[in-house]
């Protein structure tokens, strides 16, 4: 991409961010939008969707069938993903059916409410969660990895008198770690001037946790020698039947893999972060269809540095929405640690050997200064554009700029095109719009009517995590009755 090409988007992005369609509107606290669409709530029928067809994960091919249906009961409501997968030899993709704990992740979602009622609580897929400003969790998504790792996260925001509280945790199978967990209690003292104040905290009990292990093992998948075997035991085992020397002559051959050099076992090594945030934020005008706010907030990385962003403005009038706030952070200090790709970026294999948290990236960070701004442009039923960019600089803090954008067009219902949607998110690189590495994700997805009640729809999305790509490609055709 040409150069001046190049920072002309970049420009353009920093005044770019969107949620859902529905959001460009009155803001009445713009720390606490509720990050789910009223729709989950919608209906009282119970709805059912079957799906036909495949998907790759990682360059292996299934063939899936599944059952998905959406039951309201009054203000509660339960969403179901009940899909089997088979291998091109019809063999059960037996790790999503092997233990009690996978009925867990036969949840799509278990609700209570809607978006902005006094109580609304959700179980399940966790597509878009901001806690305050966002400079501690920012647009976090538990569904990044989906279908290869199914995680049932909890949601929950209310509001009650002058307190109005949000909280989150990614996984409900590591509640014992625990996972990553977060809560905000926003204050709304009884004056006329309308300042909202609030309080963040978010940890990760143990970062390690987000390694994927699939035979459990203690060796992670990228570094796993044997499918569906333990390593150690293996090579335990093979040193027992072969002498060193017939060992070493077998791998130097490539008939057996390196079994000498195994990496240490992650089990039962741990490292939890904590970091912790307060925010302020003032009405400056509000009106039928606009309000204009203008925030500060600042974060801390509990044994590590500390940021702060001020001033900070936020804006809403129909079909927009806009923010932007300068930023400054110190050293140590990485702003929106819980982002919308922290399940990969949460840990990172090194070579072939050692892990890394997204933790032990803070020692070598300095000073920045900086800009984030977003918007929202909501085209109702046409619809939408979401974006939101990150530029930070300094001397020592070179990987500073980030982007994420999306957009969904549904076309008038005179073609069997029924949506088009696009999504491309790329943390901490030295340049907008740079070669994928580490934490990008970029797909996308398409809707085409095969008639009344049955929908083809494929599905591409591409991540990136220790210097690998992973592709997920799925095709199926829904039928819903």
């Amino acid at each position: 991409m040409l150069p001046h090409i190049r920072h002309a988007i970049a420009v353009v992005g920093l005044v770019l961010c969107a949620v859902s369609p529905n959001l460009a509107q009155e803001v009445s606290d713009p720390a606490f939008d509720p990050p789910f669409r009223p729709s989950d709530a919608g209906g009282r029928k119970v709805r059912w969707n079957g799906t036909v067809g495949m998907v790759v994960i990682n360059g292996k091919l299934y063939q899936q069938f599944g059952l998905r249906p959406d039951i309201p009961l009054g203000k509660w409501g339960v969403g179901l993903d009940l899909t089997v997968r088979l291998d091109a030899d019809g063999n059960l993709k037996e790790d999503e059916w092997d233990e009690p704990l996978d009925a867990l992740e036969k949840i799509y979602y278990i609700r209570y409410g809607a978006p902005g009622d006094p109580l609304y609580a959700r179980v399940g897929a966790l597509d878009n969660v901001t806690l305050g400003y966002g400079i501690v969790v920012h647009r976090y998504n538990n569904t990044i990895q989906y279908p290869e790792v199914k995680r049932v996260g909890a949601y929950v925001d209310g509001a009650k008198g002058i307190l109005s509280f949000q909280g989150m945790t990614n996984n409900l199978r590591e509640l014992d770690g625990p996972g990553v967990v977060a809560a905000r209690i926003g204050v709304k003292p009884p004056v006329k001037v309308g300042v909202v104040f609030g309080a963040t905290i978010a940890g990760d009990g143990n970062q390690y946790a987000g390694l994927i292990d699939l035979d459990d093992d203690g060796v992670p998948n990228p570094l796993d020698l044997f499918e569906d075997q333990n390593d150690y035991a293996a090579r335990d085992e093979l040193r027992t039947w072969l002498s060193d020397e017939d060992i070493n002559e077998l791998i130097e051959r490539g008939y057996l893999p390196d079994i000498n050099h195994l990496p240490e076992s992650y089990i039962g090594l741990t490292d939890p972060v904590v970091v912790t945030g307060v925010d302020a934020g003032i009405p400056i005008y509000r009106a039928k269809g606009f309000s204009l706010w203008t925030y500060a907030q600042a974060a801390q990385i509990h044994d590590f540095g500390w940021g702060w962003s001020f001033p900070g403005a936020r804006a809403a009038f129909k079909p927009i929405e806009v923010g932007v706030e300068y930023r400054h952070y110190e050293k140590q200090f990485i702003g929106d640690y819980f982002d919308y790709a922290y399940e990969l970026e949460r840990v990172q294999v090194v070579g072939d050997s050692t892990y890394a948290t997204k933790e032990s990236r803070l020692k070598y960070l300095g000073e920045a200064d900086g800009i984030y701004g977003d918007l929202t442009l909501s085209l109702a039923d046409l619809g939408y554009l979401y974006a939101w960019a990150l530029d930070m600089h300094g001397r020592d803090y070179i990987a500073g700029k980030t982007f994420y954008g999306e957009a969904a067009v549904t076309p008038p219902n005179v073609s069997r095109l029924k949506k088009v949607a696009g999504y491309f998110f790329q943390p901490n690189q030295k340049e907008f719009f740079t070669e994928p590495d580490d934490g990008t994700v970029y797909g996308g997805k398409l809707f085409v009517g095969l008639s009344t009640n049955v929908t083809l729809v494929y599905d591409h999305r591409v991540s990136y995590a220790n210097g690998e790509q992973y592709r997920t490609v799925r095709i199926e055709t829904m039928i819903t009755f």
